[in-house]
Order: C-alpha cells, then sequence, then structure tokens
C-alpha cells in the first residue's frame, strides 16, 4: 500500500467502501455518539498538567490567580502559551455570554477538542488508505475511533492530545501537497499550511519535533526530488513558530524561547529525570496494555514486523522514531504516547497490508476460522466492555467534588463542616482558582460540640475515608461521594488506587 498513490476517495465513498453493508449513517451515529459522550462525562483530567500549566496560566493572564501561585515552569518560562491564549479566550467568551462556570467552561474546551480530533482522525485514514484492502480499512477505522481509549483521549484539552491533532493535520495537507503534481503553486500552499499545524504542534508539545523530523526525512530519503517542499515547510514553520514566540510575550511579558528553556531544564538540567526514570520497555509495556492483553501481544508484534515490510512508508517514519525516543528518555509516562492515537490506527493497517501475500493469506484463512472468530469476537467484546466504563468515568475522582462544592458556595449558604482535625483543609481543588469554590470549611470534633454551639440543622459535613461511627449513629444521609460505597468498601480497590474517597453528608444536628 503507497499512502500517496492514487486518488483520494469522497468521505462518503471511502466509508461505503469500507463498511460491511455500507452502513454509513449507522458508523458516523456511533461515533459521535460515543464521543460525545465521553466529552460530557469525562470531566476533570487525566494528568493535573492539563489544568496546572494550561488553565492556571490562563487565569494568571486574566487576573485570577497570582503569578507565585503558579507551577515552578512558569518561572522557568518552559511552556509554550498556546493553549493557555486558547482557554483565556475561551474563558473571557463564556463570562461575556454570562456563563460563570468551570465546568461548562471545561466542557467546550473538551468539546472542542473532541470535534477537531474526529475530523481529522478521519481526515488521516482517508489519505492513508485510499490504497488498502477493506480488512485494513476497518482496522483503522476501529483503532482510531473505538479502541477503548480513544474518545477520552480525543476529548481531552492536553498538551499531548493537541499536539497530535495538529500533527496528524499537517499530515493530511501535506498528502494533498504531494498530489498535487504538476500543480506546484497549489503544492506549496498546502506545504505551507502544513508548516504552520506542525508549529502549533510543537509549541502544543516540543516532543513533536521527533514526528516532525521523520516526516521530513521520509521527503528527503524515500520521497526524493522534495527538497523545495521541504523548504517551504521548513519556512511556514519558521514563521508559525515566531507566531507563537509572539505568544510566549504575551503571557511572560518578557521575550523568551520556551523550546531552549524546556531542553535546557528538562534535559541538560536533568529535572525530568526528578520526577522518576523507567527502563526502555516501559513504553511496549504502556502500549501493550492500551491494545487489550493478551492480543496486545500479537498486534505489537504485527506493528514491528509490518513496519520492516512498510519502510518505504510515511507512516513508519513518524512512528517508528517517536516510538524509539520515548523508549530512550528516562524520565517516561503513558501520557507522552497519546499523540501516537491519531497514527496507531494507519500504522497498524499499513502494517498489515505490507506483509507478504503468503501471510496476509494465512491471516485472512485464520480470520475465518472458527478460532479466529472467537477471538475477534472475544477482543471485541473485552474492548466494548471497557470503552463503556472509559466514555462514562470521570478523569479524576475529586471533580464531582469540586462541582458540588462550587454550585454550593454559588447559593450563598453557610459554610461546611469537616469532622475531625485531619480534614481541616479545603478537599483537593483541581486548581487554586479556575474551580475554586470560596466555601468555608469548619472543624468539629464530635457532634456534642457542634450542639453546644448552636449550629442550626441541617447542615453539610465532609470527610474523607469511611463514616466517622458518629456520624452514622446520627443518620448523616449522603449527598456525594467522589467513589461508589461498594467500590470503595473493596479492599482490592483502596490497595490498587491508593486513594482516600471523599463524601458530604447531609445532618440534622441532634439536640
Amino acid at each position: 500500500m503507497n499512502s500517496e498513490a492514487g486518488r483520494v476517495p469522497s468521505r462518503w465513498d471511502f466509508l461505503k467502501e469500507t463498511l460491511p453493508g455500507g452502513r454509513v449513517g449507522l458508523f458516523v451515529a456511533a461515533v459521535v455518539a460515543v464521543h460525545l459522550v465521553a466529552a460530557w462525562f469525562n470531566a476533570g483530567f487525566l494528568n493535573a498538567d492539563e489544568h496546572y500549566q494550561i488553565i492556571e496560566f490562563a487565569q494568571y493572564k486574566l487576573g485570577y490567580q497570582p503569578a507565585s501561585a503558579l507551577a515552578w515552569e512558569f518561572a522557568m518560562r518552559m511552556r509554550p502559551a498556546l493553549q493557555p491564549w486558547v482557554a483565556a479566550v475561551a474563558i473571557r467568551g463564556h463570562h461575556a455570554l454570562g456563563l460563570m462556570s468551570p465546568f461548562a467552561i471545561a466542557f467546550s474546551l473538551r468539546l472542542l477538542s473532541t470535534l477537531l480530533a474526529m475530523a481529522v482522525s478521519f481526515e488521516l485514514c482517508r489519505r492513508c488508505l485510499r490504497s488498502a484492502g477493506r480488512t485494513a480499512r476497518q482496522v483503522a477505522l476501529f483503532m482510531s475511533f473505538f479502541l477503548w481509549l480513544a474518545p477520552t483521549l480525543h476529548g481531552r484539552f492536553s498538551s499531548e492530545n493537541w499536539s497530535g491533532l495538529w500533527f496528524a493535520a499537517g499530515l493530511c495537507l501535506l498528502m494533498d501537497a504531494l498530489d498535487q503534481g504538476p500543480r506546484r503553486a497549489r503544492s506549496a500552499i498546502l506545504a505551507a499550511f502544513a508548516g504552520l499545524l506542525w508549529a502549533l504542534a510543537f509549541y502544543s508539545r516540543f516532543q513533536m519535533a521527533i514526528a516532525i523530523a521523520g516526516v521530513v526525512l521520509w521527503l528527503l530519503i524515500v520521497r526524493r526530488r522534495s527538497t523545495a517542499l521541504v523548504a517551504v515547510i521548513a519556512v511556514s514553520f519558521a514563521v508559525g513558530c515566531g507566531l507563537n514566540e509572539v505568544i510566549d510575550h504575551w503571557l511572560y511579558g518578557v521575550w523568551t524561547f520556551a523550546p531552549l528553556n524546556y531542553f535546557d531544564v528538562n534535559l541538560i538540567q536533568g529535572k525530568a529525570a526528578t520526577f522518576g526514570t523507567a527502563p526502555w520497555w516501559m513504553v511496549p509495556l504502556y502500549l501493550g496494555v492500551v491494545l487489550i492483553p493478551p492480543y496486545s501481544g500479537a498486534i505489537l508484534a504485527l506493528l514491528a514486523i509490518g513496519s520492516w515490510y512498510a519502510r518505504r512508508e510515511m507512516i513508519v517514519w513518524i512512528a517508528v522514531p517517536f516510538v524509539i525516543a520515548h523508549a530512550a528518555l528516562a524520565h517516561k509516562e503513558a501520557r507522552f504516547l497519546i499523540p501516537l492515537l491519531y497514527i496507531v490506527g494507519p500504522w497498524l493497517a499499513v502494517c498489515l497490508d505490507r506483509l507478504p501475500a503468503h501471510a496476509r493469506a494465512t491471516f485472512g484463512r485464520w480470520r475465518r476460522t472458527p478460532t479466529g472468530r472467537l477471538n475477534v469476537a472475544a477482543f471485541s467484546a473485552i474492548n466494548f466492555l471497557a470503552l463503556s466504563v472509559a466514555i462514562v468515568s470521570p478523569a479524576n475522582d475529586s471533580i464531582r467534588l469540586d462541582q458540588w462544592l462550587w454550585e454550593y458556595g454559588r447559593q450563598l449558604r453557610p459554610g461546611i463542616y469537616a469532622f475531625d482535625e485531619r480534614s481541616t483543609g479545603l478537599p483537593g481543588n483541581v486548581t487554586e482558582s479556575f474551580y475554586r469554590s470560596d466555601v468555608a470549611m469548619m472543624p468539629f470534633t464530635s457532634l456534642d460540640q457542634m450542639r453546644a454551639a448552636r449550629v442550626a440543622s441541617p447542615v453539610f459535613v465532609y470527610y474523607r475515608g469511611a463514616a466517622p461511627a458518629a456520624l452514622t449513629t446520627a443518620n448523616c444521609t449522603p449527598v456525594l461521594r467522589t467513589y461508589p460505597a461498594w467500590l470503595t468498601g473493596l479492599p482490592a480497590f483502596t490497595r490498587l488506587t491508593n486513594v482516600q474517597p471523599a463524601s458530604i453528608c447531609r445532618l440534622d444536628v441532634p439536640r
């Protein structure tokens, strides 16, 4: 399969030729429904960087947060300002419309991320798989839209997700530029826009330089005679970087060069390694978990073997260096691989389609056997169950508590009572400003203390862990739990997650 050969099919033709029975409407409805459900329910953050280094930076520029309260990266001027600028625009726009809820603003950012991700993922599949077999196309679409974590990750307003989607969008434009043939002016324009989008990808997450370098090397070594296009991309990329430097000046108030600062602090000074290091094999382990064990072993083997047979394909020159580079870096986190989500479907399809004819034939015969059908059904069932849980689960456990407190505070009601001395602080708001509820937390150690203070009933009580015996005896009615009671009662859950659930209950103070 040559991802640059042949005409790019129309969106309708691509789906009709790919899907069983041509069920285009059903497929589109399922993709949209699953992604919208995930965008609605996946509130909170997968990693605190989504808020501490994006939302809080925006809050600082809007005057809602002092610089002294920001993460240490702000003082180092090592984080790009692109996404904080987008967040600041979104916050100010919602406030102008009278929409003050931070949860509505966060949902809008997730929805924007989801819509962009769906469009880009489909367009990349359509261009990469124009000459692929039907099975390879189906695999790519399934992995791109219905892999159990895909809808959740597509909705993240995170640097990892946004860098991946802008890179994939630029890749689509580059493929269009390569299709232009003698129309050199149009080809140059498309390549220039690809360079600008890759600048957005780079200033969303600097590690995307690895993927961009892979494309450039492919153009020079495999494609050849693409020097002019590379020059156009380089110039437009530089222009895009310059525009992003202007945005960085908006954030920091001085001229700086965030990519160099990031490289110096994290790699030269070794700051990233202080947050933990891991061996190279953690990267395939991360991929193995996402791709559903035990089937992930076969998928990873197919990617490794197929990449050799597809070694002249652009997608391989992107994915393989990206994986190797992250395996080589000392500090590793699973989220660093999120940009792969946009290319794993086409990458797997390319590897499958490029296998020798006898291997493809053997695989096709096996897939039609009872054993093959059973394994495909089992993989699909496991994926469906995991997908069903992932799309309706909040990204972190504290967000429901933050929302309850924010809405309670908006009603100008009395403060919350915290049971015992260990719970006297506000319960871990996601940020210092964005979700702040300004609800007072008043400690007490016994119901007698509350009764002596002549507290008016009813009151709301906050506690962590299991309900204190005094509250259970007094029939304090639960109104919110960060985790279901049956789940927190399982010893295995508390051991594996290492979380301390929080609860709020309604209490009629006994007299």
